[in-house]
């Protein structure tokens, strides 16, 4: 049984590998790997109540800081997930750009994130869902692929695109229905 779950797995990976790759041909398994992983924080902060938001800064398959939404719990207004792990990475690098860096995150980042991923000078951003509302990577504005900016670097959208919507679509759903009881 463990062993088909594991031969199935490694098919929709290689799958969703291939199907990325047509469109950012600098995306690896790697970059799916930490995805995965940011899915599972975003899981977790979901269940103590943060919007479940998560963010992963790497380089290669090294994790240099891990991060979900902590507004709730600070109640720090700039308590989200990609702010928090571009802290966490540039405080155990002992430095602010992370030029070696990617960074994978569950959802579109909104234009504060966008811009802090610029700053910081990151090689590429992966990301699941996307923000019709609020996003900065290609919903409502480009900030990381903007030419008139200093830095530039290429984004991934829709990676594991319908784990992430769904861990927020079924988190407000319940949030609703709490309410409405």
């Amino acid at each position: 049984m463990r062993r088909l779950m594991w031969q199935r797995n490694r098919r929709r990976n290689a799958a969703t590998l291939a199907a990325h790759k047509r469109d950012h041909e600098w995306i690896t398994n790697v970059d799916l790997k930490m995805m995965r992983r940011a899915l599972n924080l975003a899981r977790a902060a979901g269940l103590c109540g943060e919007i479940p938001v998560a963010a992963i800064v790497y380089r290669g398959e090294e994790i240099i800081s891990e991060a979900a939404n902590d507004r709730e719990a600070s109640n720090d207004p700039a308590g989200h997930a990609e702010l928090v792990a571009l802290r966490l990475a540039g405080a155990k690098l002992g430095r602010w750009r992370l030029h070696d860096c990617r960074l994978a995150v569950t959802l579109e980042p909104c234009p504060m994130c966008a811009g802090a991923i610029v700053n910081s000078r990151l090689q590429a951003l992966v990301f699941g869902a996307s923000d019709p509302k609020g996003g900065a990577v290609g919903s409502l504005y480009h900030i990381p692929q903007d030419a008139r900016l200093n830095h530039r670097l290429p984004c991934a959208a829709g990676v594991y695109k319908a784990e992430a919507s769904g861990l927020l679509k079924g988190f407000f759903a319940q949030r609703r229905a709490f309410k409405s009881r």
